[in-house]
């Protein structure tokens, strides 16, 4: 018996079968043949993977498109007894021509599972082909992702719509876009792009400006006047939405969609959630998320703003209402306390990070003084230190504990703000407030050092005995991570908490402890980004009308698959790339900037995307990295 066997004992497999399905015997994809039960027929095998790999040929290349259509046909003629011994080597001759002449990854990856089928097990393609046996098809599921369509925590398909761009097909790309996010925009000028980070363009030049094409194809639509046209049947069903940032206005946008009527709460006087009143408007215009919001309102999602659950209704008074599920998105709204002696005075020049920016945004009172100091690492804080120059103080110094490599800002945050004229004080601690007739007068801080890795992986600060020293300022900005506002489950013994912080759910229905109340965003996982809170709300929508019609949950095999390949990767940082089609040294576009000395006394968005000229440019730079992977059952 000839086994290969190179990723199977990573993989829990059984949940396949937990799922309904039956055993796996055979699992193919990039790497080739992953795991292989002998007993099953390899001709079969390379058949059903190669008419897959047919099916994602776009057919612009002659290897690929022609190339996969031979190539098939050649192994349905083997399974059908009408093909000679001779054949099998021209099968190889044929994948081998794929695999060096195609034009995208799916070609130049795809036909290798195939090859090492042939490699492996030449005989039993001999024997077959002699005895001209007539091979049954066998019964399997198939998984399509990409590298960045894996990283992409919302798995939009990117190539899909970086290739209508490509092609000038701006509405149809966002289209494609939407079927996995209704923020496209929003997403395009705010997301930590984890899809970039997990583009294979980057092992041959830089990786592809993936949020910019999106930005560059909603913009488009946003500009033109272009009214998106919705089919949607009602089934007059309410669902209510607690919460209207990017989990919220996603899990109604999707069950509206679907023909639900979603009523969205919001506790404050205005529509976006944090991403509204926690991101500032240079980064996401107020014209943006009002166009964002707009389009998703379009399709018939009602909302009631200063709605406060557990203030002004309780989940039991929805539901007397005639809601059939609730979904709880109410978001990170409220600073986390340190445990910094002075920080519970209220104190003037004293400013909780979240509240701060929210503040600005509402256009409530700030004082502003000559020096701000802000505690923090995170983008919070790097929003607070750029705003905080724009609001006019004459000198902004961020401090933070541990060094530079290990803050957990987006790098490119931290240079903005130094170029800005943000100073930045690391390895150093603020231990106490310094105040005088209840207004902040400065800080007391002590020098670090880094001891040994703590549970995050980075290295822990140590104080250094006898460094103190004090800090002058006039104003403190504590941005060192958010929490929810729970007060609202005292009385709702059903949904459970994990140590009070965020609220407790299955793994994979995100249900509550309370039948019918689901929960996702911030108040599921603690902070996190716009593009994971989407994700989140996408899948609510999906679980909540489940419930709905079937009273039950099923885990699907995209449920399935999403994890399997987070085990295995699905994009290798040290893979040598060696296309004749894609040469190396053709580097990112590069987007329109507002020049510093314009920006920094104002909030006008700072980064203005792409031209129509270097959208095309970008979108040509896209490899259409699929990858497949076809998983066998028993039969």
């Amino acid at each position: 018996m000839k086994i290969i066997d190179k990723i199977g004992s990573k993989l829990d497999l059984s949940v396949f079968e937990r799922s309904g399905h039956k055993k796996i015997t055979s699992v193919l994809n990039w790497n080739g043949v992953t795991l292989l039960d002998d007993n099953d027929n390899k001709i079969d095998l390379a058949r059903c993977y190669m008419e897959e790999l047919q099916k994602l040929s776009c057919g612009v290349c002659i290897p690929c498109r022609i190339g996969t259509s031979v190539a098939s046909e050649m192994l349905e003629n083997m399974c059908g007894g009408k093909a000679d011994v001779p054949e099998i080597d021209r099968l190889i001759e044929q994948c081998e021509w794929i695999l060096s002449a195609s034009k995208c990854t799916v070609g130049s990856i795809g036909p290798k599972a195939v090859l090492e089928l042939i490699e492996n097990f030449r005989d039993e393609f001999v024997n077959a082909i002699t005895a001209k046996e007539i091979i049954p098809r066998s019964k399997y599921i198939v998984k399509v992702t990409a590298p960045c369509i894996n990283g992409c925590p919302s798995k939009l398909d990117i190539p899909n719509w970086i290739e209508r761009v490509r092609d000038g097909r701006y509405e149809d790309a966002l289209e494609s876009a939407r079927r996995n996010t209704p923020l496209a925009a929003i997403l395009g000028r705010s997301c930590f792009h984890p899809c970039q980070d997990n583009c294979r363009r980057a092992n041959i030049d830089e990786p592809i400006e993936i949020c910019l094409i999106r930005r560059f194809a909603a913009d488009n639509e946003f500009y033109s006047g272009i009214k998106p046209v919705f089919d949607i049947k009602d089934n007059g069903i309410k669902v209510a939405v607690i919460g209207s940032g990017p989990a919220g206005l996603s899990c109604a946008y999707y069950l509206r969609l679907m023909g639900y009527k979603p009523v969205i709460f919001e506790a404050l006087p205005v529509l976006g959630g944090m991403m509204t009143v926690g991101i500032p408007r240079y980064r996401l215009t107020q014209e943006i998320l009002d166009k964002e919001i707009g389009y998703i309102l379009s399709t018939g999602v009602d909302y009631k703003l200063n709605k406060r659950l557990g203030a002004d209704f309780s989940i039991n008074d929805l539901f007397n209402d005639g809601f059939k599920a609730v979904y709880l998105a109410v978001g990170d709204h409220k600073g986390q306390n340190i445990g910094l002696p002075g920080e519970n005075d209220n104190l003037k020049g004293f400013y909780e990070g979240v509240k701060f920016l929210r503040d600005v945004v509402l256009g409530n009172k700030i004082k502003t003084g000559k020096k701000v100091v802000i505690e923090g690492g995170g983008n919070v804080a790097m929003d607070c230190c750029r705003t905080a120059v724009r609001l006019g103080y004459k000198e902004v110094i961020v401090v933070y504990r541990r060094a530079r490599e290990q803050m957990p800002a987006a790098p490119y945050e931290i240079d903005t703000a130094i170029r800005e004229g943000v100073k930045f004080e690391f390895l150093t601690n603020p231990v106490s407030i310094i105040q005088k007739a209840g207004e902040l007068k400065g800080l007391r801080c002590i020098k670090m050092k880094l001891g040994e890795p703590d549970s995050s992986g980075r290295r822990s600060p140590v104080e250094i005995q006898g460094s103190e020293f004090d800090m002058d300022c006039d104003s403190f900005i504590m941005a060192v991570g958010q929490v929810p506002e729970l007060n609202f489950l005292k009385d709702v013994h059903e949904i459970k908490t994990e140590k009070g912080k965020t609220i407790a759910v299955d793994e994979y229905t995100n249900m509550t402890g309370m039948h019918g109340v689901f929960a996702g965003g911030d108040v599921m996982t603690g902070p996190m980004s716009i593009v994971d809170s989407n994700r989140d709300g996408k899948n609510a929508a999906r679980r909540i009308d489940e419930y709905i019609r079937t009273g039950t949950f099923n885990i699907t095999d995209e449920d399935i698959f999403e994890k399997l390949l987070m085990k295995i990767g699905v994009y290798d940082k040290k893979e040598i790339i060696d296309y004749a089609d894609f040469p190396a040294g053709n580097s990112a576009a590069k987007q329109i900037e507002e020049p510093v000395e314009k920006r920094v006394n104002n909030f006008s968005e700072v980064e203005r995307g792409f031209t129509s000229d270097d959208v095309l440019y970008e979108a040509t730079r896209c490899m259409r990295c699929y990858m497949l992977m076809l998983v066998k059952f028993e039969d």
